[in-house]
């Protein structure tokens, strides 16, 4: 598939499904640790957990193999190539030149490449909006899009930033895992930070808990530091409609629900129908299929991480509303798919859990053909 050329000045993204025109996609050189700490710890539990609980995570810097990450980077450009292919302008991040520590008057860490470029950043329209990490490691991680950002912002983009958090000690709040009764001692009791005093709850939140269906835009809100984001989105946007999804998950919702086109989602299970907004529990939902192969064998490799869901693989990235990219490695999702009139377009991602997201955390759509459309009334 080859889509025509627009003219395009500064971002233009509105949406998940229709034509993409240009995109960012990540990058993991120097992605050589996990940076273990607080505040990894208690973002990735419901992942890392099982791994913490059998004893083994006893380091701060959990090490990467470099096989791994050789791999990661040939799936990357993969990736790369196919939307290339497919006549989307890609764009890269600056690359890391080394491995980083970052320090702050409260913390210190090991910085984290540019890889899920969908997390510090969301397009809204025609703004570019740096979101408020949750994770230390990826403080500074947006600096490397920065070349990207002002060559758009050159061109007319509007361009925001959330406040950006101190993520001191307290600054983080784990009351989506009190809720329901999940001990979390194991994150929290890895604090090595400095608080603030004062300070207290701050505003944390990723671009990945939004998904964008036009003038409406569907928000994780799991604990206080996401309302206090909330608030700040509906006071800079106040011509888009802001729906909450009441702790649908912890903090990333792109591999729960994933609309495809307007009226056509996808969706891990029918569970998640009751925390959509009402005019879309009537949307046509594909529950993606069992997964056949097995994760791979990694026990040669010492201990090994997993950060992303299990369902990292519904993860997917629509060209237009008619073509998706699957991880190839999904035969059973893409046989769903084509049957309901889909191209597919498969792309390699062989280490899919280990590296905390998929195709649609790897790319940020700056340019899309649609437009500011009512989907939901």
């Amino acid at each position: 598939m080859t889509q025509s050329k627009t003219a395009v000045s500064g971002v233009h993204s509105f949406d998940e499904w229709s034509a993409l025109r240009e995109v960012v996609v990540g990058r993991a050189e120097h992605y050589t640790e996990h940076d273990v700490d607080a505040s990894w710890l208690l973002f990735y539990f419901e992942n890392v957990a099982p791994v913490l609980n059998g004893g083994s995570a006893n380091r701060r810097l959990v090490p990467v193999p470099p096989q791994l990450v050789d791999e990661l980077n040939e799936d990357i450009a993969g990736l790369a190539d196919a939307l290339a292919s497919c006549g989307v302008k890609v764009l890269r991040p600056a690359a890391p030149g080394k491995d980083v520590d970052i320090r702050s008057p409260h913390w210190d860490a090991r910085a984290t490449p540019p890889l899920n470029v969908r997390d510090q950043s969301i397009i809204l329209g025609h703004t570019i909006v740096e979101t408020a990490p949750h994770v230390r490691a990826r403080l500074f991680e947006n600096d490397l899009l920065k070349p990207i950002f002002y060559r758009y912002y050159s061109s007319g983009s509007n361009w925001l930033s959330m406040p950006r958090p101190a993520l001191g000690a307290g600054s983080l709040d784990d009351a989506y895992f009190r809720r329901q009764g999940i001990d979390v001692s194991r994150a929290t009791d890895a604090e090595t930070a400095q608080s603030i005093d004062g300070l207290g709850l701050e505003m944390v939140f990723d671009g990945a808990q939004c998904m964008r269906l036009g003038r409406d835009v569907l928000v994780n809100v799991a604990n206080r530091n996401h309302e206090l984001a909330l608030r700040w989105l509906r006071d800079n946007f106040p011509q888009l409609r802001f729906h909450v999804l009441d702790a649908m998950a912890d903090n990333h919702i792109d591999s729960i629900v994933v609309p495809l086109r307007p009226g056509l989602m996808l969706l891990r299970s029918a569970r998640y129908l009751p925390y959509l907004p009402q005019a879309m529990q009537s949307w046509e939902a594909i529950y993606p299929p069992p997964m056949s192969e097995p994760e791979p064998d990694y026990s040669d490799f010492g201990f090994i991480i997993p950060t992303a869901s299990r369902y990292i693989d519904i993860n997917v990235l629509s060209i237009d509303e008619n073509t998706v990219v699957v991880n190839s490695h999904y035969p059973e999702l893409i046989a769903v798919l084509e049957k309901r009139g889909f191209t597919v377009v498969p792309v390699r991602h062989r280490h899919r859990r280990l590296f905390g997201g998929g195709f649609h955390c790897f790319t940020l759509d700056t340019v899309r053909d649609g437009g500011c459309e009512d989907y939901l009334s």
